[in-house]
């Protein structure tokens, strides 16, 4: 009987361990495996969260897809330039920002800022 509880004992141990490690691995995720939200999903949410109208989101959603190619483009152009490839891509995100703000009402362009802002500090916190 002793030895039934001690086996299930380390059976059980051994469980929570295994549990603890993958969970882990899980939150250590590189972020070249992390997904990115595709650009119908950034729409949808700024679609939600603006209250945008179809003629918004349609056009927001073609500056995003520039955007994709820009910062495609600009990777390969500086593929062996990390800090070039870096400074193309804020650069190519300004543009986007400015673009998508120029499609939004005053109010909306308001809680894009905001939105920006929290996505900046999440950055950042993630970083350190």
């Amino acid at each position: 009987m002793l030895a039934a509880i001690k086996r299930l004992t380390i059976g059980f141990v051994l469980v929570i361990g295994i549990a603890i490690l993958f969970s882990t691995l899980a939150q250590t995720q590189p972020k070249a495996q992390q997904q990115r939200m595709s650009i119908e999903d950034r729409v949808k949410v700024l679609k939600d969260n603006l209250k945008l109208s179809d003629e918004q989101s349609t056009k927001i959603m073609k500056i995003l897809e520039d955007q994709r190619e820009e910062i495609t483009t600009a990777m390969n152009e500086n593929r062996d330039n990390r800090d070039a490839m870096q400074t193309a891509r804020k650069e190519i995100m300004k543009k986007t920002d400015e673009q998508i703000k120029s499609v939004l009402t005053e109010d909306q362009a308001k809680k894009y800022d905001k939105m920006l802002k929290e996505r900046r500090t999440r950055t950042e916190q993630r970083a350190q």
